[in-house]
């Protein structure tokens, strides 16, 4: 009560002593409440409250951020610009999705097209792995034929080495063909996914 009483006395004085007086009012790392009519030095790193001559709060003035504040707010801006960001690409990209189908028929007529191509590639990739297989099995058993004859011949290793990596090759490539198509189908997934979004927002 006498800290109050003591406050309040120095306030009404300040407030007295110019009708146009604007008081500044803050407490000091110690605790103590100190009040001023023009910024206070003390109170550099504190909230400092503004009050007009008729002892009304006309601001209040927030303490400098620290270091560590100012770090956080920079993240959280970054991240509030990027999320802008994102979200102006989105409006583009499904502008853009909009223009480009009509409906739904129209993502699988398209899905169709980019998979068949794929597809056709994967088949005629299997059908030479098919004769490359056979090529090795016939090359393995002639070889091994003339390994209890006691000799490989020079031509004949050649030929099982070459019908291995043509075998290896086309595996390589019907794999990649088959991720290929997985990926397709999966952009095609999301994208008729966002448009029954949109078409849902739309809608309401």
């Amino acid at each position: 009560m006498i800290g109050a009483a003591k406050t309040l006395f120095c306030f009404s004085i300040c407030i007295a002593s110019g009708a146009h007086a604007t008081i500044f009012m803050c407490r000091d790392a110690s605790g103590r409440t100190l009040t001023s009519d023009r910024p206070i030095p003390e109170c550099a790193d504190r909230i400092v409250r503004e009050y007009g001559n008729t002892g009304t709060l006309k601001r209040e003035i927030a303490a400098p951020l620290t270091a560590e504040q100012k770090r956080e707010k920079q993240l959280q801006d970054d991240k509030k610009k990027a999320e802008a960001i994102a979200a102006d690409e989105q409006k583009k990209s499904d502008r853009a999705l909009s223009a480009r189908y009509r409906s739904e028929e129209d993502i699988t007529i398209a899905r169709k097209r980019d998979t068949s191509v794929i597809s056709d590639q994967i088949a005629q990739q299997k059908k030479a792995l098919s004769v490359a297989y056979k090529d090795l099995i016939d090359a393995q058993v002639t070889v091994e034929a003339q390994k209890k004859k006691g000799l490989v011949s020079a031509g004949m290793q050649y030929k099982l080495d070459r019908a291995d990596q043509t075998v290896r090759d086309l595996n390589v490539r019907v794999s990649d063909s088959e991720v290929e198509l997985a990926q397709v189908h999966a952009k095609y997934d999301v994208t008729l996914q966002r448009y029954r979004e949109i078409a849902t927002a739309s809608a309401r």
